[in-house]
């Protein structure tokens, strides 16, 4: 946790408690004023890391001054800026667990019920009002939590999603070249019958184990599957069907460098990165003239490089289509990068290994 981020809202309170302090004359006692807000600001220094401790002990100290301040009939000495104790039950439903959220409420609604109680509260309109107050900030923070917690939850579903057409294409490429082991087994044993005995037995044991191998592979990812069909997997040939020049954005494809022998989990990718890319660029980039592609063969690995001289939009990277990349190339051991350009445009830098290897 950024320290930073937890104590600059509590120094700022505490000093604009002590100004408030200074500066009013009609406090009854303004050690007294000045030691509530100090407290209620050194509270909210803990309302992420402890925001059930943090609304306890302001809370409970609210109570208490509420408490005393009816039995000895004293007037309000808490100064304005203590109103900062609200931020707490905000705190409290979005970081606490749920056991420590109906916890800390139990404080607010104790020290709610002591104003109440101690007549501070008279009209119809003050119970209602002072509910909503209380209430509310827990409200708003219950929301974020709720839409950090779905987003969280999207972004998963969208890793899941790749992970899963990752697994589709590897178990049709496996798939594939089981099959063709199989044939090739079987042929051999027919050609080799008058051969020594043990060639037999060695090619009838590559053709049980291919077979063991479908069996387990298609068990494992066929559930992933809608068509049980093998479908051809997609590469280079197909990133070149992308470029187009008839619209706006003009799409311009180009290879560069050793791209022969590319494993097919690798084109695989390189395909997918692409279509999604130039999909991106095509959807979201405004007043895109062009949009360029271009995959580099360099050694050990293969990079990928999308930019377009859109101009800049808030859905460029709202979407789940970068994490599925991201994911993707992970898995494969390379490395991803996508984001504004300098000036203008969108940039999307993708490098992987050439053989394909998963981490």
């Amino acid at each position: 946790m950024n320290r930073g981020k937890t104590w600059w809202l509590p120094v700022v309170f505490a000093l604009a408690a002590t100004v408030e302090v200074c500066l009013r004359t009609d406090l009854p006692s303004r050690a007294a004023a000045l030691g509530f807000a100090l407290a209620v600001a050194g509270a909210l220094g803990f309302r992420r890391s402890q925001p059930l401790i943090a609304t306890a002990f302001a809370f409970t100290l609210a109570t208490v001054a509420t408490f005393v301040r009816h039995q000895l009939a004293l007037p309000e000495f808490a100064p304005a800026s203590s109103a900062a104790i609200l931020i707490l039950p905000y705190a409290l439903c979005r970081w606490a667990s749920p056991r420590q959220v109906i916890a800390g409420a139990a404080f607010v609604f104790v020290t709610w019920l002591t104003s109440l109680l101690a007549g501070e509260l008279a009209q119809l309109e003050e119970i209602i009002g002072s509910a909503v107050v209380m209430i509310l900030p827990g409200t708003i923070g219950a929301v974020l939590r709720f839409r950090d917690e779905a987003q969280v939850r999207a972004v998963d579903q969208a890793r899941l999603l790749e992970r899963e057409q990752l697994a589709r294409e590897l178990h049709d490429s496996v798939a594939h070249h089981m099959t063709a082991i199989t044939l090739q087994a079987q042929g051999a044993r027919a050609v080799l019958r008058l051969s020594p005995d043990d060639a037999a037995n060695a090619l009838a044991a590559i053709e049980a184990e291919a077979k063991r191998t479908l069996v387990e592979l298609r068990a494992i990812v066929g559930a992933l599957r809608d068509d049980p069909t093998l479908t051809p997997s997609r590469g280079l040939a197909e990133i070149r069907e992308l470029a187009r020049s008839s619209t706006r954005p003009a799409v311009e494809v180009s290879f560069a460098g050793n791209l022969e022998g590319l494993e097919p989990v690798t084109e695989r990718a390189l395909f997918r990165l692409a279509q999604e890319s130039v999909t991106n660029a095509i959807k979201h980039a405004k007043n895109a003239s062009s949009v360029t592609l271009r995959i580099v063969g360099e050694g050990s690995r293969v990079q990928l490089s999308v930019r377009d001289d859109g101009e800049a939009s808030s859905l460029r990277g709202a979407g789940f289509g970068l994490i599925g990349m991201a994911e993707r190339v992970a898995l494969l051991g390379g490395t991803f990068e996508a984001g504004p350009l300098p000036e203008r445009g969108w940039r999307v830098d993708a490098l992987l290994p050439r053989d394909g290897v998963t981490r």
